[in-house]
């Protein structure tokens, strides 16, 4: 919460602050960021605003696997920058999805901003108008005051195709539908669900292969913090939803689904809700880490009925989980997990300064991490599974709410907080394959695709995205997911450079 000492600081009341100019997450002037950076600053071309779309057949180095047939969806902040003013963070920007179609006589390309009414008003204008996660509206306290409730969604951090649409999916809002085919944006989507019901979704719903069941959780940001537990059926018919208020007020991007139960890992980032709700803060300035305070687990049925188990174990900040399942009275769940979530919070924090053009701070790396919660004994116990510097974790999708062997991920070097590197590590076996593209490359969260229906979970390729510093472009890297130390077997040459992206989904030809 906003101390006593911060709000009178900012001019003791809301009028003063008006009048003061005392707010705290203005956009930056575009003027201070050189775009694609030196040779000092090769990864500046990751906060570069791709300034138009495309359409295009990829010219490809080396060979695709006659097997690698569909499409690879991708999305991502893609536009930083209106009216010589930009965003504070590199996780904050209006959605850019690719589709890469993998057919028969070559690749085809395409990328569409997904046209939200803000991405749309904001064109017309020229300008930002309206506040973000991450960076205030211009015009001060006015344009802000109330902040969450002005916040709209930008639908750029996952995407997902279910029953003949595509779903753009934003934190805390409603997803927007597109043309599978051709990105048109077609508009925001409740998924069928009545508009009288409350609903919210975050980026992060889970897809069961074995039920065809899709689950979603949702924060909703107030006086009280709420969690939407939603889940659909496989003929998209609305299955359960249930409202929960949170004992925390806290950020939390991404969740964990096992075949009987559903967990979630309330960490110690806790929102300090006055600075957005007067308007003189963003959310993402107002995270404050409170490591004292434990990580506080949530855990619930999968039909989400009854009263939450809560537990308590030590702090560690999480971005994305990689699975969870349930093994002899156990339920177990894997996690990319921080100490310190240096990277994120505070003015120095790398994902901020990178926007400026500058380095930043970035002291903790990402771990690879294992809870075990004994459900009758109500005990957690956190197992490291593997030190390195990794984020972006991806399993088999087939093996989604169910045991998995292996995990892919992206590894950053030493003193790097940007991956060049991606790694497979078998759980079984603590064996572990690694490819690094080398120096002034980064590349994206690594998708695993199936050789086949029947194919073993060993048996794949490994898609990700990477951009090339020298060039100033971007490739699809197409590895093979048993032998990644071998390399491409095939780069996607793409014309041009895709800013910083998020998350990518694989659907095979004939996959609806």
């Amino acid at each position: 919460m906003l101390t006593r000492r911060e709000f009178l600081a900012c001019g003791g009341s809301v009028a003063l602050a008006a009048t003061t100019g005392c707010v705290a997450s203005p956009p930056l002037p575009k003027s201070g960021f050189i775009d694609f950076g030196d040779p000092d600053h090769p990864y500046l071309g990751l906060a570069t605003s791709l300034m138009q779309e495309y359409d295009y057949d990829a010219a490809v180095e080396g060979a695709v696997p006659p097997g690698l047939r569909g499409v690879l969806y991708r999305n991502g902040p893609g536009l930083f920058d209106r009216g010589g003013l930009r965003k504070r963070s590199l996780l904050d920007g209006d959605g850019l999805v690719q589709r890469v179609h993998f057919h028969d006589n070559g690749v085809r390309f395409r990328c569409r901003f997904v046209r939200t009414p803000k991405f749309q008003e904001e064109e017309a204008a020229g300008s930002f108008l309206f506040p973000t996660w991450s960076t205030l509206a211009p015009g001060g306290i006015w344009n802000n005051f109330w902040g969450p409730g002005r916040i709209r969604s930008q639908a750029g951090v996952t995407v997902f195709p279910w029953r003949g649409r595509l779903y753009a999916f934003d934190e805390s809002s409603l997803p927007f539908s597109l043309d599978p085919i051709t990105l048109e944006t077609i508009g925001e989507s409740r998924l069928g669900v009545p508009p009288e019901m409350p609903l919210i979704f975050a980026a992060h719903p889970k897809f069961d292969p074995r039920t065809g069941e899709w689950l979603h959780f949702g924060i909703q940001y107030g006086r009280q913090v709420s969690l939407h537990l939603t889940c659909f059926a496989g003929d998209g018919t609305l299955v359960r939803h249930r409202i929960i208020e949170l004992p925390r007020y806290v950020y939390i991007h991404d969740w964990f689904v096992a075949s009987r139960h559903v967990l979630l890992s309330l960490h110690p980032l806790e929102v300090a809700v006055w600075g957005p709700l007067l308007g003189i803060r963003s959310i993402l300035d107002s995270l404050r880490w409170r490591p004292e305070q434990g990580n506080l687990l949530m855990v619930l049925p999968r039909d989400f009925n009854g009263e939450p188990l809560l537990l308590t174990t030590e702090a560690s900040f999480m971005w994305h989980g990689v699975n969870s399942y349930e093994h002899g009275g156990e339920l177990l769940a894997d996690f990319v997990g921080y100490a310190n979530p240096d990277h994120l919070v505070g003015p120095a924090a790398v994902a901020q300064t990178v926007m400026t053009g500058r380095k930043g701070v970035f002291r903790t790396p990402g771990r690879l991490w294992r809870y075990r919660i004994d459900l009758l004994q109500r005990r957690v116990e956190r197992e490291l599974l593997a030190a390195g510097n990794f984020e972006w974790p991806r399993i088999d999708e087939r093996q989604r709410c169910r045991a998995h062997r292996f995990v892919y991920l992206c590894a950053a070097n030493p003193a790097e907080f940007f991956w060049s590197a991606v790694e497979r590590h078998d759980l079984q076996t603590g064996q572990h394959g690694r490819y690094d593209f080398g120096a002034g490359y980064y590349c994206t969260e690594p998708v695993f695709v199936p050789r086949s229906v029947s194919a073993g979970e060993e048996s794949g390729w490994v898609l990700t995205e990477v951009y090339d510093s020298r060039t100033r472009k971007s490739f699809l890297a197409v590895l093979n997911g048993e032998r990644l130390e071998d390399g491409p077997l095939a780069r996607v040459m793409l014309r041009h450079h895709v800013p910083f992206s998020y998350h990518g989904w694989w659907q095979a030809d004939g996959e609806a």
